[in-house]
């Protein structure tokens, strides 16, 4: 792997729009800046150091470390959070086994003994389960993958906020499904839902009508104070 040059980067424009609008969708959610911007969650979803979150999501220069360091500060940051069932870090010895890198090399690579190869790379990004680039990528291309996630949970949370609010608007006072979904809890569920990767909530959403239509003739059983 060829070494990238140490140049402080700027903060592109791409990277503080997208700052913006995840900002804004916030706030149409009701959520502050730093709530939706949270820059802890940030460093677990990227890697990057929250020193340099901070300063790209204030349109700062940040410092970028050489590919090496940058290699190094990421692997160290996975094998510490990523962990077994029983909250245990993964050894040396099951990293190597199940990625297919030797024991020898895996150990080198974590003490920061060996330069990691692009196999390397790809082959622990894999038993770590991050999308490709994720130990290689420069710091505010890191930050800008795990922006693009975050907007679009949010987009799909506001998509369906305006759906459920249309759908309240559009029924009979005191009667259809918006009762329906109080009594059910749906709104909760649905928001969480937006958290999911596309394929699980899909899984869910697909359940949800399912119960959804089954529980659709229960009476409505008015308010606790009318209920007999």
């Amino acid at each position: 792997m060829t070494e990238a040059p140490s140049v402080p980067p700027l903060p592109g424009p791409r990277l503080t729009e997208a700052v913006e609008r995840i900002a804004g969708l916030g706030a149409k959610l009701g959520r502050g800046r730093d709530e939706v911007l949270d820059p802890e969650a940030l460093n677990r979803a990227c890697g990057v150091p929250l020193g340099v979150i901070r300063a790209l999501l204030q349109g700062r220069a940040a410092g970028e470390p050489d590919i090496h360091a940058r290699f190094r500060q990421r692997l160290d940051l996975l094998h510490e959070t990523h962990r077994k069932a029983d909250g245990r870090k993964f050894s040396h010895g099951e990293i190597a086994r199940e990625s297919g890198i030797s024991r020898q090399q895996v150990q080198a690579l974590l003490g920061g003994d060996r330069r990691p190869t692009m196999e390397h790379c790809s082959r622990l990004e894999r038993f770590f389960n991050r999308p490709a680039g994720f130990l290689q990528s420069e710091d505010s291309e890191a930050l800008g993958c795990a922006l693009a996630a975050i907007e679009k949970a949010l987009l799909q949370e506001c998509q369906e906020h305006s759906e459920r609010n249309a759908l309240a608007a559009a029924a009979p006072a005191g009667a259809g499904r918006p009762a329906l979904y109080a009594r059910h809890g749906v709104d909760g569920i649905a928001l969480r839902a937006a958290l999911l990767p596309d394929q699980g909530r899909t899984r869910l959403l697909e359940w949800l009508d399912t119960y959804m239509d089954e529980h659709a003739a229960e009476p409505d059983p008015g308010p606790p104070g009318e209920r007999a």
